[in-house]
């Protein structure tokens, strides 16, 4: 579903609102009102552009791409076996495990790595093909047993709609059912003696890292009707289902509190972006927060935002 925005958010290139858990609202900005414009126009350039243009193009490309990171990889290798395994294609099919842990391994296989620290995320590239096929397993197990009752497994859908008090919608990918989402853990990497150690499967939903999956949860949750949402953990050792049966946070009047406090922060952004006649302005109304994980990027991504806010 396709919705247009205000002017004042077109301007910025703002065309959907995200979980505002995952990080800061001037990442946000940095990367809607200054990151993506340009590359779209460094890959328009690369199909059209002389020769030095070009050249240009694919520098600004390498400086802002983001990086994959092999957590984030090992993830996408997991959901593609879970899908293979789980999720009927065209003609009804689905595959045998085997195969598609086979599948998922030789994918994962072609990862290279390119985060600034390379030789750590290199170990943790052969350290996590070691477990996948062990956290496949017990994802497809989770994911069994938080769909049991249906009658079919429904994988990745889109929600794109707006909340209401909103004038840019809120977007949102649930991995599976349109209800329930698929997360995965894979070992830190440490100076102990063992040099590895498990990251374990949370027992509850309410840290700070496991919340942020219960705001992703109250998105698509105030767009599907509320149906009962889930969320499944999976690491080489076990899993964990969670639901509203054994997590408050998953139970709707937790959600729908969580869908007016997701509501509250965009409405403030969506202040920010109409106040804002242009994208210099707009990132002064804002402050990074340099510290957080998600500002842990590439040096040259670093560089670009550090001179929009003029730190050296």
């Amino acid at each position: 579903m396709h919705i247009d925005v205000p002017d004042w958010a077109a301007r910025h290139h703002f065309w959907n609102h995200r979980n505002p858990k995952s990080g800061d609202r001037a990442k946000d900005f940095f990367e809607k009102a200054h990151v993506r414009p340009l590359l779209e126009q460094a890959y328009t350039t690369i199909r059209e552009g002389s020769p030095d243009e070009v050249a240009a193009a694919e520098a600004t490309i390498v400086r802002l791409q983001r990086s994959w990171s092999a957590p984030m990889y090992a993830g996408k290798a997991t959901q593609l076996a879970t899908d293979l395994h789980l999720v009927q294609d065209s003609k009804g099919n689905t595959l045998e495990l085997d195969a598609a842990i086979d599948s998922a391994v030789d994918y994962f296989r072609q990862y290279k790595p390119y985060i600034h620290d390379v030789d750590a995320d290199s170990a943790k590239k052969d350290k996590y093909l070691e477990e996948l096929p062990l956290v496949i397993k017990h994802a497809v197990l989770g994911l069994q047993e938080a769909m049991a009752r249906d009658n079919r497994i429904i994988g990745e859908v889109e929600f794109c709609e707006l909340l209401p008090g909103l004038a840019v919608p809120h977007k949102t990918l649930p991995d599976y059912g349109r209800r329930g989402d698929l997360k995965t853990k894979w070992s830190k990497k440490t100076n102990t003696k063992k040099g590895w150690s498990d990251n374990g499967i949370p027992k509850h939903l309410s840290g700070m890292f496991d919340i942020k999956n219960v705001y992703q949860v109250a998105g698509w949750w105030a767009m599907n009707g509320h149906q009962p949402p889930f969320l499944v953990y999976a690491n080489h050792t076990d899993y964990q289902v969670f639901t509203p049966d054994n997590a408050p946070e998953l139970r709707d009047d937790f959600l729908a509190d969580v869908v007016e406090d997701i509501k509250l922060y965009h409405k403030t952004t969506e202040n920010l972006l109409r106040a804002a006649s242009s994208k210099e302005e707009l990132f002064t109304f804002v402050s990074p927060d340099w510290r957080a994980l998600h500002w842990d990027e590439p040096h040259a991504y670093l560089d670009e935002a550090r001179k929009i806010w003029g730190v050296q």
